[in-house]
């Protein structure tokens, strides 16, 4: 399914501070060069459509160096990647990926971002019914920005004809999938102890399995927009039993979040090296 964003419409002075700052950033279009820094590939991942089946669409962002798009919450400024599908009828967009943002500090404005190449899957279902031929096409926005930024923009077209059986995959196919699995966040499957809110923050607690990794840092990227202090670092504490983490929130806002639902790194050592990973967490709230 895909992961949903829950604006706070009610919270009129905080969503105009945010406005302020975006406005900010395209403030320096004036300056901005003509010349897009970031380039989108959209490339069906099969040569046809067979009635009832399932088919993967990638969408691979590129960026020159050091410049940047917005993953979906993308923190205290910017602007989310959208899509826009168009689908055949009957046909349903049933899964959308996105690869796990990094933390970007800039002027004290921390932000959510994909940098050098992000590669999005979005999975279509066919229906029992499929014409000769099936159009698709997807419009694209995203804000791009290294010392300025700028819009960006792409409407993407492509068909695909209909086959009573699947064609075979591609072996360059394969090898994209599994590149842009490599960024994807997977499912939780941690051993957790606790999760509470406790005064300006929320603490997940972890059992420490010393003997085979350490807990070195870790980062937090919230689904849901202005209830986490986006511009504080999550914190760890190790302990002889667990790990806590400590997630800051938005105190001024008074609001108390039900559930903890978004990405969660965490950076480890063992004695094979360095050990990253990144889990979707949706976790009821006590």
């Amino acid at each position: 399914m895909l992961s949903p964003i829950n604006l706070i419409v009610q919270e009129v002075p905080v969503i105009s501070a945010r406005l302020l700052i975006v406005l900010f950033l395209f403030s320096s279009l004036l300056n901005a060069a003509n010349k897009a820094m970031v380039s989108v590939e959209v490339t069906p991942l099969t040569q046809s459509v067979s009635p009832g089946e399932t088919f993967d669409i990638a969408v691979i962002f590129s960026m020159e160096p050091d410049w940047h798009i917005y993953w979906q919450n993308p923190g205290e400024a910017g602007m989310p990647t959208s899509f826009e599908w168009n689908l055949p009828e009957n046909f349903q967009l049933t899964r959308q990926r996105e690869p796990t943002p990094t933390r970007h500090v800039d002027q004290g404005i921390t932000t959510f971002i994909h940098e050098d190449e992000a590669i999005y899957l979005f999975t279509i279902q066919a229906p029992d019914y499929v014409a000769d031929s099936n159009s698709f096409t997807v419009d694209i926005n995203w804000l791009e920005c290294k010392d300025l930024c700028q819009p960006g923009s792409s409407k993407h077209l492509f068909v695909l004809e209909r086959d009573e059986s699947p064609g075979p995959e591609k072996a360059d196919w394969n090898r994209l999938v599994e590149r842009a699995e490599l960024k994807f966040p997977q499912p939780f499957t941690g051993a957790m102890d606790q999760l509470v809110r406790r005064g300006d923050h929320i603490e997940l607690a972890m059992k420490r399995y010393p003997w085979s990794k350490k807990l070195l840092g870790a980062n937090f990227f919230p689904f849901d927009e202005m209830i986490y202090d986006s511009g504080k670092p999550v914190q760890i504490e190790r302990g002889l039993l667990r790990n806590r983490i400590i997630i800051p929130l938005q105190i001024d806002l008074n609001i108390t979040p039900e559930v903890l639902h978004g990405v969660l790194v965490q950076h480890s050592a063992s004695p094979g090296g360095p050990i990253t990973t990144n889990s979707i967490i949706h976790q009821q709230l006590p």
